[in-house]
């Protein structure tokens, strides 16, 4: 089970405004996998269902076999053994796990270290991984440091090996691989010959096409202390929108709440109270964004994505007296359908 940063029920699905054309049929398939529900849906001609099931099918297989390759959560995952190995000698690896690393660092050169997949140390430090905290939890309070990753991350594409420069490193994918299981599931879908579906992996959302007389799909963004309830409307289309929270992972300790987004400039749980949504023309910038924009905040945030042309991004935030805030990029504007809330300045 590999769990991602993404905050699962932050984005969701609205049905097509348009009635389907006439001898078109809504196929739908749904699999719970890397610890989330996954969905996936196309309208295919009566003649082609039974192929568009197929096609579905092979989707979600195709993200089962991800989740044996990039899981966390399975000692006898290709990651984990990574972990344990890449330390004392080069671990050669599969194409998906070195492509998903690579992938990762360059997000965390994008994003100037605000998403960082090296955090895995830390992670299982404070117990975030678990029900419980591990015994190397104890005694560290929810404001309080713990100490770094202790080495880098060395990649050799020539021999695709990935080693550990030092002791007390780590890789955690979650921020990144459910975004990348959507696009290798999308990549099935086209090679089927599927030109229109949705995909919702737990939050975060792949658009290919669209339906049968629309420009995009629609798809909801939640008010970030209600989950159920839509507060953005978007319309995408082959672009994935991915949201990222604080709110629904982490451990209690104190009395206090320390959300699974942890900033990795300072060690602590990200800062920002609110929900960061990114939307990006492949999953796996989205997800791994969404948490970079997270953790830097409105502030930061806006001005960095603002700054480059592969993302565009929103954040939504409470107010200390209760009113929703919105502040988003103006390449967001594309994106919006409707709202309930007013963009802000900040």
């Amino acid at each position: 089970m590999l769990c991602a940063c993404s905050a699962a029920g932050h984005t969701s699905l609205r049905p097509p405004v348009q009635p389907a054309p006439k001898d078109t049929v809504l196929v739908a398939r749904a699999r719970y996998v890397m610890g989330s529900p996954l969905d996936v849906r196309t309208f295919a001609h009566e003649s082609g269902q039974a192929a568009a099931v197929r096609a579905l099918e092979a989707a979600l297989d195709e993200v089962e076999r991800l989740d044996a390759v990039l899981s966390n959560w399975k000692q006898d995952s290709e990651l984990s053994r990574l972990n344990r190995a890449a330390t004392s000698a080069p671990v050669h690896c599969s194409t998906d796990l070195f492509d998903v690393i690579e992938a990762s660092l360059r997000a965390r050169t994008a994003t100037g270290g605000a998403f960082d997949p090296g955090l895995e140390p830390w992670t299982r430090a404070l117990g975030l991984r678990d029900t419980g905290l591990e015994t190397e939890a104890q005694g560290i309070g929810p404001s309080l440091r713990v100490p770094g990753p202790g080495g880098t991350v060395q990649l050799d594409r020539d021999g695709r090996t990935v080693s550990f420069s030092g002791a007390g490193t780590g890789l955690d994918l979650g921020g990144i691989g459910k975004g990348y299981a959507l696009d290798a599931a999308g990549r099935v879908l086209r090679e089927s010959g599927v030109r229109n579906a949705l995909l919702n992996f737990g939050g975060q959302v792949l658009a290919l096409g669209a339906p049968p007389g629309e420009d995009g799909w629609m798809v909801e963004v939640a008010d970030p202390g209600e989950r159920f309830r839509p507060v953005l409307r978007l319309r995408v289309r082959d672009a994935s929108v991915a949201t990222s929270a604080n709110t629904e992972r982490g451990v209690w300790r104190d009395g206090e709440w320390m959300g699974h987004v942890l900033d990795p400039h300072s060690g602590r749980s990200a800062s920002f109270q609110g929900s960061a949504t990114s939307v990006a023309a492949d999953a796996t910038r989205a997800d791994a964004y969404a948490t970079a924009l997270l953790v830097m905040g409105p502030g930061s945030g806006l001005a960095w994505a603002e700054r480059r042309e592969d993302v565009a991004a929103v954040f939504l935030e409470r107010d200390p007296e209760g009113q929703l805030q919105l502040w988003m990029t103006d390449s967001f504007e594309q994106y919006r359908a409707a709202t309930e809330v007013q963009r802000a300045t900040r």
